[in-house]
């Protein structure tokens, strides 16, 4: 069950990649559609306009975190669990999430400032900080476990 579990988690992670890529290549159309349209979404339609410049601002951080992803799956899968390679790998994803967040709350303040008030951008830059929280919390964890791990190996 683990090796089916990982494999599809990697699958997930690189489906995202391109849903990511597709995501990138429609938002200036989905832009651009009226209500009762194919492909209307509200949010995109009608406030487009303020987020698509903090959309492809997260795109590459974005990319970054799902390639760290996918490289700790595959190490995962071969057995590679605690070592640094893969605390490296979540410390850029935190640096990713946060640098999101960053870019959702000055996003939001200027919106806020220069136009009107998007809640959903402040929240996602919230959920953003989130998400950096609970991978550094493993980061620590995986640390701490290696570091047990390597104490274990110098006693036997």
């Amino acid at each position: 069950m683990d090796k089916k579990s990982t494999t599809l988690c990697q699958f997930v992670i690189r489906l995202c990649c391109f849903l990511l890529l597709g995501a990138v290549i429609a938002f200036p159309f989905l832009m651009k559609k009226n209500e009762g349209e194919a492909f209307f979404f509200v949010m995109i339609a009608t406030h487009g306009k303020y987020l698509i410049y903090p959309f492809y601002a997260v795109v590459p951080a974005g990319y970054i975190a799902l390639i760290c992803l996918d490289k700790i799956m595959g190490n995962i899968r071969k057995d590679i669990v605690f070592d640094m390679k893969n605390v490296k790998l979540m410390n850029i994803i935190v640096g990713c999430c946060l640098y999101a967040a960053a870019v959702g709350l000055i996003s939001y303040i200027i919106i806020a400032l220069t136009y009107k008030s998007i809640e959903t951008v402040i929240l996602l830059a919230f959920g953003e900080a989130f998400v950096a929280l609970v991978v550094r919390v493993l980061c620590n964890v995986f640390r701490k476990a290696i570091e047990i791990k390597e104490d274990n190996d110098l006693v036997v």
